[in-house]
């Protein structure tokens, strides 16, 4: 059939044609009775011919029912005449032949069936035609519930395992290409709950749904059906620029805007993206509402999937996900609102294994426009520190400040050219441009910069490059500090589990002996602290011993305040922190940022 198909019936004569079929139908008798081999053994059809088969899906999960198709590269199977073995643990429940080419098998496959590679045998007019290897029993599945789903609408789908160990924060599940997962929540090893969103562009059929746990894939094989007919909806306008509030429109069909409370979200690339704020919606019938939204100034450009939601009573839920339904654009670059972070520091460790010092030196500048309207809450700077010095005391870890639960969006940064460099009497530290592509922030890094770039007791400048699309150049003086003087712990050795009775004071140094100073100049332009965290034991709370000590070089914590601590590996921690004075771009209306310095060090301790 597949052969005679490929040529137009003119390209032959008529007595040609009628020859080429009748030699075709003797060699097709010939090969339909069989032949012997010289041992007079039978010869299987299927070798003859090369005939093979195909199953789908190739493969399932121990305890599952479902549906198996055989697929023959031939003409093959008779209807009433054509069967399947799977072989043991394998209950064959109905056979039907939907063609010469296709036969489905309804099949139960034990809980205790042997897992692995198993060959088929097929059975077709009395002749027993082997699939080696064709089908595979694995020991996990999956099974879920509801198994489809209309064009653009919204589904809650339980999710129930099989030998699973699903894990909240691990796993994930898919439903292939256009079936958005905007939620999943794993209830306990072998059961799961997941909203999907079946976009507009969705291919109607059956799709394959698949967990992912780390390296294991569970797969249930067309385990869910895209059905053509759907909801729809149109979301007006197409564009929206950045830092606007716009009136927006959703025509629906099939929609029932009337039936719940409403609820917009926005997705971006998959997931909620905060940048958007719906300030009011409006139903006007069951298949239209207004509504007002806006913009974030640092919204993210680009193309924005709407799911308008219905919430009925008991938790019912009725979504369309419209795809594409408006492309964020870029809004207008105002000099005046553009604000200054950056920082120079080095940060020290000791490794308790080795005993060797780990350093890190980095200078980062951003250039951004602070959210508008503001998202989440925000901190303070350290400032000048506590008086008097020379202070000790025990304390509660202070509470997190309260944030909002908003998914913030990224500010907006700019450009300042190619790169910005930090000048002062004893060195220039450039700093290159990093653009980070999955969110298109602009941020200025210095790189492998070491203590020959941070300089101790100097003031910098900033200078940047320019960018016609961006920031011009300019030159801020005296703006970026290095602390007095580089330091180190000279005593104890903090490494090895280094352990320290309680009961005793803990004695520790600091300076620098290869420069000749003590201590690490701070005061009075920066601040010296130092720490051991650990648990309050008459309270049982997160709480630390800190201290502000004289920078002389030499400080103690007692055995009454050590010994309010309970006995546990921890840490101790020193710092030398300062901060330069504000400043602000030329163009800029913030005119009070800061920029800090710090040299930080950190070790372990055993506490007994």
């Amino acid at each position: 059939m597949g052969t005679l198909s490929k040529f137009p019936l003119s390209t032959f004569s008529r007595a040609g044609f009628s020859s080429l079929t009748g030699l075709l139908f003797a060699i097709l008798l010939v090969f339909s009775t069989g032949c012997t081999d010289k041992d007079g053994s039978s010869v299987e059809t299927g070798e003859l011919l090369g005939l093979s088969y195909t199953v789908e899906p190739p493969e399932a999960g121990v305890g599952t029912e479902l549906s198996v198709s055989i697929i023959a590269t031939r003409s093959h199977f008779s209807y009433g005449a054509s069967d399947v073995d799977f072989g043991d643990g394998i209950t064959v429940n109905s056979v039907m032949v939907e063609d010469g080419w296709t036969m489905t098998a309804n099949i139960s496959i034990d809980e205790e069936a042997e897992t692995g590679l198993r060959d088929l045998e097929v059975h077709v007019n009395g002749s027993n035609e082997p699939i080696i290897d064709g089908f595979r029993v694995v020991n996990s599945s999956i099974a879920i519930s509801p198994s489809n789903g209309m064009i653009g609408e919204t589904v809650e789908v339980s999710l129930t395992g099989t030998n699973t160990q699903w894990l909240a924060g691990r796993t994930w599940v898919g439903f292939g290409d256009a079936v958005e997962v905007l939620d999943f929540t794993v209830i306990s090893e072998t059961q799961a709950q997941a909203k999907i969103a079946i976009r507009s562009d969705a291919a109607p059929g059956l799709r394959d749904v698949y967990t992912e746990d780390g390296q294991k894939v569970v797969t249930l094989h067309d385990g869910f059906q895209v059905d053509r007919v759907g909801l729809a909806a149109e979301f007006d306008p197409t564009e929206a620029k950045q830092g606007r509030t716009v009136e927006f429109s959703v025509y629906g069909r099939g929609t029932d805007f009337r039936a719940g409370q409403m609820s917009i979200e926005f997705y971006d690339g998959g997931y909620i993206n905060g940048d958007v704020v719906v300030d009011q919606i409006t139903v006007l019938d069951s298949e239209n509402l207004w509504g007002r939204m806006t913009l974030s100034n640092a919204a993210a450009l680009g193309k924005r999937d709407v799911l308008v939601t219905v919430d009925r009573s008991l938790g019912d839920e009725e979504g369309v996900m419209i795809t594409d339904a408006f492309e964020v654009t870029g809004g207008d670059l105002d000099l005046e609102d553009v604000r200054v972070s950056m920082s120079f520091t080095v940060t020290r460790g000791t490794d308790n294994q080795s005993g060797a010092l780990n350093e890190s030196v980095r200078a980062g500048v951003v250039f951004w426009i602070p959210l508008d309207p503001p998202c989440g809450g925000g901190g303070g700077s350290m400032g000048s520190g506590p008086q008097p010095y020379d202070v000790n005391g025990v304390f509660p870890t202070p509470p997190e400040e309260e944030g909002g639960t908003e998914d913030c969006p990224n500010p907006q940064t700019v450009s300042a050219g190619d790169y910005v460099w930090l000048e002062s009497a004893a060195n220039v530290v450039t700093l290159e441009k990093v653009i980070d592509h999955a969110s298109g922030m602009i941020s200025y890094s210095g790189r492998n910069l070491t203590m020959a770039d941070y300089v101790a007791g100097q003031w910098y400048d900033l200078h940047l490059q320019g960018d016609e699309n961006g920031l011009p150049e300019e030159i801020v003086e005296r703006v970026q500090p290095t602390v007095p003087c580089n330091w180190y712990l000279t005593s104890p050795d903090l490494w090895g589990n280094y352990t320290h009775n309680r009961a005793e004071p803990f004695d520790y140094t600091w300076g620098d002996p290869a420069g000749g100073t003590v201590g690490a100049c701070s005061y009075p332009d920066a601040i010296f602290s130092t720490t051991i965290p650990g648990t309050i034991e008459a309270t049982g709370e997160s709480g630390f011993a800190g201290s502000l000590p004289w920078d002389d070089g030499v400080h103690s914590y007692t055995p009454a305040e050590l010994t309010q601590l309970a006995p546990n590996p921890t840490y101790f921690t020193a710092y030398s922190y300062m901060e330069g004075p504000e400043f602000g771009l030329r163009e800029s209306k913030h005119q009070d940022n800061v920029a800090p310095t710090y040299i930080y060090y950190q070790a372990s301790l055993v506490l007994e």
